[in-house]
């Protein structure tokens, strides 16, 4: 599929928007704003086929304590960078064109130009269904797998009234797993 990958600009939100609430579930994600910000959109005839929200999280914050705990790709300090993969979706019509591995490519090539040396996403695990594609997506992306975090959604669904797109009303009961990768040496 013939795609361009371009950063996410103030005039993708809408559409990226939309793309994000059909497939991840509206309340359950945010744009990234601000210099560690690391978003992209495939574009295909001009519409948004896909996007990436990521960011640079400083290696003490929780969710990189949580997602990186006992790896060997984990920060040795909290100044040092580290990519978090926040969101990935691609329209259900551009799937299996590689346009997922191409925006986070795209956004982990970033993050190493910007001193980042790991890369961390959790995969979500819908409560009482099987893996999503995005299970062995990051596997396939070179992403080690962690050991599953149970009712990981549910605490932020209660607070922000996220509808999960598998458990309908808060508490969101989904598991996540997290994966982590070593983007260059330490």
């Amino acid at each position: 599929m013939d795609a361009v990958i371009r950063p996410l600009r103030e005039t993708d939100r809408p559409a990226a928007g939309r793309l994000l609430d059909e497939t991840v579930g509206a309340g359950f994600w945010r744009f990234t704003d601000g210099a560690g910000a690391l978003s992209f959109v495939a574009l295909t005839d001009a519409h948004v086929a896909g996007v990436v929200l990521a960011c640079l999280e400083p290696g003490d914050d929780p969710d990189v304590r949580t997602a990186m705990s006992g790896s060997a790709s984990a920060p040795a300090s909290g100044d040092e960078r580290v990519l978090h993969v926040r969101q990935l979706a691609v329209a259900p019509a551009a799937r299996r064109a590689g346009l997922a591995s191409r925006l986070l490519a795209r956004a982990e090539t970033e993050a190493l130009t910007r001193g980042a040396r790991a890369a961390f996403a959790f995969g979500w695990l819908p409560f009482g269904r099987p893996e999503p594609d995005a299970v062995p997506f990051y596997g396939a992306a070179g992403y080690e797998a962690r050991p599953d975090i149970a009712d990981f959604y549910a605490e932020d669904s209660v607070a922000t009234g996220a509808l999960c797109p598998y458990c309908g009303a808060p508490p969101c009961h989904c598991a996540a797993r997290p994966f982590v990768k070593l983007l260059a040496p330490g």
